[in-house]
């Protein structure tokens, strides 16, 4: 668990969102749609997509890009901009989103 390996990882986005749960098989059918061909941009380093458990048609995207650039070339990808377009509709209340400027990371807790 102590490890001491460092990577760049420049940009992560972090990203929960609650989905009506009338418009749930819809959202998975649009996320579902962009998840390979997200994590093979070329400007992708991971590119996860979760449900919270215990918290129904509650969604994580967990998202690290090698540069602020790559995460708003992903954005403007014909299989993420369906998801974009009719998001407020899927939404059940405000997306919470956070894109985080990160110098380096370290792997493992510290000890």
């Amino acid at each position: 668990m102590n490890q001491k390996n460092t990577v760049e990882v420049p940009i992560v986005l972090s990203g929960r969102y609650k989905i009506k749960p009338q418009k749930r098989e819809r959202f998975l059918e649009l996320a579902n749609l962009g998840l390979e061909s997200s994590r093979a941009e070329s400007g992708n380093i991971s590119y996860s997509l979760y449900e919270e458990t215990g918290i129904p048609n509650s969604f994580i995207y967990f998202e690290e890009w090698k540069s602020r650039e790559a995460l708003v070339e992903h954005l403007k990808q014909p299989y993420i901009t369906p998801l974009l377009e009719e998001f407020a509709e899927l939404a059940d209340g405000e997306a919470n989103v956070r894109v985080y400027d990160i110098d380096n990371l370290t792997f493992g807790l510290p000890m």
